[in-house]
């Protein structure tokens, strides 16, 4: 690795997204760094895939939690490392399984690479994230990051093997994105304040933190894949509804609509949109979407449910940390301002 993380310098003096904005300028470089050391026919896609941009959520929450420091140390940056490796693994995989063409507005890389050659892939980043986690002179980043690991992917496959089944519940869906999306964010901050020294009543709150902002970080992406302008995303739209995936509105939509538009619902779900040779479906169910009032109801779920994770941040005992994480949600509530410009009418573009 060409940086030296003991030398990078973070003033606790500096406003938050000036030290936020510092952090993940070394946290780059040191990814690049830490990919470099792949195998050749690797190399060059695995970079691909980290250096196209991406939000860095969890590399920012293992910085919070490790806690404020005038100097960045080893440990911190390469547990951001990790996680985030980890969370490109199951990028790519995920990818896959939607038939998503796009990530990040470039093509995704099973379509650079083949279906095939993406799933070893993923595969390779997940073994070289445990590889870098059992470095740690403790086992307790490994276990964290394996368990985490494991059940991203245990999710993503009961996911999977719910796909066409339109009966599934709101507490199926929940459970789903639990371990998909929320384990990773509940390990990104559980190390973090592992990393810090924290008691373990902190460790365990920041984890409860973690599972409930990645919860709720997944229905709002899934209400983007259904309602947003396909102009004003990064990514491939639509991929829900054409793999038979239940996601909230169509979970909320089967809890208030009528038998037969029941009836109808479930013909789209477990077709595909492609594949339905009813052209008019998508309409009938945008209709449904409007006479029910679905996505102001997915808004409300989803702003009541952020609220509850807000508000575990004044439990944490530490005042530095408190300011630190509220500026970071600060910034996600920014990001969900794009729930007041979606439109149902979308549907139909997607």
């Amino acid at each position: 690795m060409n940086s030296n993380c003991n030398l990078l310098s973070i003033s606790n003096d500096l406003p938050y997204e000036v030290r936020s904005s510092r952090f993940i300028e070394f946290f780059e470089a040191h990814l690049s760094d830490s990919l470099s050391v792949l195998d050749n026919d690797i190399r060059p896609y695995a970079l691909q895939s980290a250096l196209a941009g991406g939000k860095r959520i969890r590399p920012l929450l293992v910085f919070h939690f490790a806690g404020r420091s005038e100097v960045l140390n080893d440990s911190t940056i390469k547990a951001s490392v990790i996680l985030e490796i980890v969370h490109l693994a199951s990028l790519i995989h995920d990818d896959i399984l939607d038939g998503a063409e796009i990530r990040r507005n470039l093509p995704s890389m099973h379509e650079k690479i083949g279906s095939h050659a993406a799933v070893l892939l993923g595969d390779a980043l997940f073994g070289f994230a445990l590889e870098l986690a059992s470095q740690f002179p403790t086992t307790r980043i490994c276990s964290i990051v394996s368990e985490a690991t494991r059940k991203t992917c245990s999710g993503e496959i009961r996911q999977t093997f719910a796909r066409g089944r339109p009966d599934l519940s709101l507490d199926d869906y929940l459970s789903f994105i639990n371990d998909k999306t929320g384990e990773l964010f509940r390990a990104s901050c559980q190390i973090g304040a592992y990393l810090s020294g924290a008691e373990q009543d902190t460790i365990n709150l920041a984890g409860e933190f973690g599972l409930s902002l990645g919860i709720n970080y997944q229905v709002f992406d899934d209400l983007i894949d259904s309602f947003e302008d396909p102009g004003n995303c990064d990514k491939s739209l639509g991929s829900d509804w054409e793999t038979g995936k239940m996601t909230l509105p169509v979970i909320l939509l089967r809890e208030v609509a009528s038998v037969d538009e029941v009836k109808i619902l479930d013909q789209l779900i477990r077709s595909g949109r492609d594949n339905n040779p009813e052209k008019n479906i998508r309409s009938q169910i945008l209709e449904l979407f409007e006479k029910y009032e679905i996505l102001p109801k997915c808004i409300q779920y989803f702003e009541e449910s952020f609220s509850r994770t807000q508000s575990l941040i004044d439990q944490f005992p530490n005042t530095h940390l408190r300011d630190d994480l509220n500026a970071f949600i600060q910034s996600f509530t920014l990001k969900f301002t794009k729930l007041a410009n979606l439109k149902t009418s979308n549907f139909l573009a997607l």
